[in-house]
């Protein structure tokens, strides 16, 4: 083609494709970035090259956060036969082109993996096809050796109502891997070869005046009938000018279906060595790939299956392609289910066509891999019945394209088909760490626990004998030292199953062993002391109840630093606070000043360790009851309490009054069927108290009859300790 001519041509795409709204959906969860474009009209937009919304562009970006995309705009898909009827992108006669009226769908799967579907039309061609393009990649943080590609595939399907013969389906990858500069516009000094194991033609940079770029890229077969394998030079060696004959159904027929044609013309080569005995040098050349033939019954599919893939350097490419045949053909999220005697494996079919599965199993131990079921498992779970207790198996599930594939089989899954103590859990209570487990689905004949202390390098068996429990009490602890532990079960004999649980540790923490305490020097006020635990505690909390049980309220907290503060005081004993202080560097003295004349008190402590977590509580203290001498002979008769206003009127009063209230009492109101409305705790003393009609979840109560009953929380009062009323509520 004349260069004007060029130019026109790639004006009127340019101006075409500037007016055209373009969907596009990108590829980059991986280490390359792959668009995926869409349009509704006819013309160039329907190949593999990228879209930058104004003009035709590169695509593949590797790696993803570079400043290179290798595959250039003369991209394309091709589908046809051997008879000058082949569809593609864009051709140079304007016909025989796709077009795609749907939107492209995109999906996000949990597992990384990134799935887009188009489907296209040809149109103006004898071809009645139509083709979904599903366009796959694996993200880089969930599938680290699997994010160097995309797949390609190719769902063909037969419009028509007779059979379809002698079908073909290419990729034409228009790799540019030199580094081109802007007055050299999609120009590329390249060298190309092929890898028969892969069924891959590869690219890489020739042109060593520049510096050569040591990423390859390669265009694989991953599933298919390899038809032909074509390096074609997309511009003339002798003026640069574009090669027109890639554009051309009547070219395009014999390089996707006649492996030999152009190479026996000397205009096309196969490989390096064809490059070689050419003597073509470096250059701008397209690799076209092709599976077929295929016969396509009338409203039936095929399916094929490629790749564009990257490397590094060439040995990276090739781990690369092999690892995207391995996760085309391998069923992948396998999932293993232990239920009553069976495993029960699942999978997800492959992504290429498989004839089946086959389940393989390795019993640990030994050398011998079992098949388990048929030669040819059509379904995507199996149930193996065949497991026994105490042993541990391995599963590996193979596709089935005629024979196993073995070296494409899934990443062996174990099980652990014993009595592997699950759950464990450590609670630090009663100066011990009790060790708790769940039985095992296979239960063993008892279990030994293990333990590591901090600052040692070993566990130790630390039962004497074998426990039949599923239980432990390590008394041998201290507090805010370290402790890891393990359960490992026992076979009959005694010895030991390979199932040991999971590692668990526990930093314990627990209350000091007892509380004092007495009256305080002054009047109203309460002594609490106790011995320090341990210089590893990280501080301590005090508890009060009015009558030893629910609600315990928090009344002061102190902390490792203030205990250590105390404790350099001069005398050893001046407090720091009003609260607490330290006698003989043993003892924690706590003062409470908030105490009432007719009151009964009780106490509790608990420790908190260096990760701020608090121990069981201490044991709480016995009764102690602060009693005004003039109030032993006052002599309470409780029948004089009453409420008011009586009838309570909702509307019109908003709070209810118990009047001729004696010391600190609890009253309890109910409904006529004993259920509990509210609780009020009058410890203050005073002669009343008032409630303002709402139950113990807040809302106003309903009219009706309500029962209430007053207890005093002095048993040592004279006269009647208890008492109850009615009350009568309405609007």
């Amino acid at each position: 083609m004349d260069k004007p001519i060029q130019y026109i041509l790639c004006l009127v795409f340019f101006c075409l494709v500037s007016i055209l709204p373009a969907q596009i959906r990108t590829h980059d969860n991986g280490e390359v970035t792959f668009s995926v474009i869409r349009d509704s009209k006819t013309g160039m937009l329907r190949g593999l090259s990228g879209w930058n919304g104004r003009s035709l562009s590169d695509n593949f970006r590797y790696p993803v956060d570079g400043q290179r995309q290798y595959l250039g705009m003369y991209s394309d898909i091709w589908i046809g036969t051997a008879k000058d009827l082949v569809a593609g992108g864009w051709n140079l006669d304007g016909k025989s082109n796709w077009v795609a009226e749907k939107e492209i769908s995109q999906t996000d799967i949990p597992n990384g993996t990134r799935s887009t579907s188009v489907e296209y039309e040809a149109v103006d061609i004898d071809l009645n096809l139509l083709v979904t393009q599903r366009v796959i990649s694996w993200g880089r943080s969930t599938h680290p050796d699997a994010d160097d590609f995309v797949v390609i595939q190719l769902t063909i399907t037969n419009g028509d109502v007779i059979d379809l013969t002698n079908v073909y389906v290419a990729i034409c990858a228009d790799w540019n891997m030199d580094q081109v500069g802007a007055d050299k516009a999609d120009f590329s000094k390249d060298w190309f070869d092929y890898n028969k194991e892969l069924s891959m033609l590869y690219a890489y940079d020739g042109d060593d005046s520049d510096g050569l770029d040591p990423v390859h890229a390669g265009l694989i077969l991953l599933d298919g009938k390899l038809a032909t394998h074509q390096i074609f030079p997309i511009k003339n060696q002798e003026n640069g000018q574009l090669n027109t004959a890639v554009f051309a159904p009547a070219y395009r027929s014999p390089l996707i279906s006649d492996p030999n044609r152009f190479y026996r013309s000397k205009i096309s080569a196969r490989n390096k060595a064809d490059l070689d005995e050419l003597d073509w040098t470096a250059w701008d050349y397209v690799a076209i790939l092709s599976a077929g033939r295929y016969d396509i019954r009338a409203k039936q599919s095929i399916q094929i299956t490629f790749g564009l893939v990257a490397g590094k350097n060439k040995s990276d490419l090739l781990d690369n392609a092999q690892m995207a045949k391995w996760i085309t053909y391998s069923p992948q999220n396998i999932t293993l289910e232990r239920s009553q005697g069976l495993v029960k494996l699942q999978w997800e079919p492959a992504i290429n066509y498989v004839d089946g599965y086959q389940v393989r199993r390795l019993t640990i131990g030994e050398n011998n891999l079992d098949q388990l079921g048929p030669r040819i498992l059509n379904s995507l779970r199996y149930d193996d019945a065949t497991v026994e207790r105490g042993i541990r198996y391995r599963y590996t599930i193979l596709p089935v394209v005629g024979n196993a594939l073995e070296e494409l089989g899934s990443k062996p899954i174990d099980t652990a088909l014993a009595s592997t103590p699950e759950n464990v859990i450590l609670t630090d209570q009663d100066k011990a760490v009790l060790v708790t487990w769940n039985k095992p689905l296979y239960v063993p004949a008892g279990y030994y626990v293990f333990r590591r202390a901090e600052g040692e390098s070993d566990f130790r068996q630390i039962t004497p004998d074998i426990v039949k429990d599923l239980t432990f009490a390590d008394v041998e602890v201290e507090t805010g030292v370290e402790y890891v532990y393990r359960v490992r079960p026992l076979d009959t004999k005694q010895q030991p199953l390979a199932f040991d649980s999971n590692e668990v540790r526990i930093l314990p923490v627990f209350p000091p062993s007892r509380l004092y305490t007495e009256r305080g020097t002054k009047p109203d006020s309460i002594t609490v002391h106790w011995p320090l635990v341990s210089e590893r505690i990280a501080g301590y909390n005090v508890y009060r109840s009015y009558n030893g049980i629910e609600p315990w309220t928090r009344i002061a907290s102190i902390s490792k630093s203030e205990i250590q503060n105390l404790s350099e005081k001069p005398d050893g004993s001046a407090p720091l606070t009003d609260q607490f202080s330290v006698l003989d560097q043993i003892d924690l003295h706590f003062v409470d000043p908030n105490v009432y004349s007719g009151s009964t008190y009780y106490y509790m402590v608990t420790a908190l360790n260096q990760e701020g977590r608090e121990s069981q509580a201490s044991t709480p203290t016995e009764r102690l009851l602060i009693i005004d001498q003039n109030e032993l002979s006052t002599q309470v008769n409780l029948l004089k309490i009453f409420t008011y206003p009586s009838p309570w009127q909702l509307l019109k009063y908003d709070r209810l009054t118990f009047a001729n209230l004696m010391g600190q009492v609890v009253i309890t109101i109910f409904t006529p069927n004993g259920d509990l409305v509210h609780r009020i705790d009058h410890i203050n003393g005073k002669d009343k108290t008032t409630w303002d009609g709402r139950n113990k979840d807040g809302r106003l109560i309903s009219p009706g009859v309500y029962i209430y009953h007053v207890e005093t929380l002095n048993p040592q009062i004279v006269g009647k300790i208890s008492f109850s009323g009615q009350i009568t509520v309405f609007r």
